[in-house]
């Protein structure tokens, strides 16, 4: 999961200023917007990381893929504007980590 999530990022910060727009994309979900169809992919594909990672208990039963796209493409809007800072950057990963693993998860 961690290693989706953050190819995940990397994807969305090689296009400089792209993450608002996918952020909206994935929002609306309008049919005409060209952006749609490459988040709702985009967001099927972490979903499907997200059920195998919970299958084996690493990944909290609430969370969906939806909710680490977001999270993928904040990180990534986030170095967009400035925050090179990568040890502030892994602290910002590991909180959201925290937040989608399982408590007893030894990882």
């Amino acid at each position: 999961m961690r290693q989706w999530l953050r190819a995940t990022e990397e994807y969305f910060s090689a296009f400089g200023g792209l993450p608002e727009p996918l952020m909206t994309a994935a929002r609306t979900q309008k049919p005409g917007n060209p952006l749609t169809l490459p988040c709702d992919d985009l967001i099927a594909t972490t979903e499907e990381y997200v059920r195998a990672a919970q299958r084996v208990g690493h990944v909290r039963p609430s969370v969906k893929g939806y909710d680490l796209y977001l999270a993928a493409v904040w990180l990534a809007w986030t170095k967009g504007v400035g925050a090179h800072d990568e040890e502030a950057l892994d602290r910002l990963r590991a909180l959201i980590e925290v937040g989608y693993r399982e408590q007893n998860d030894p990882e």
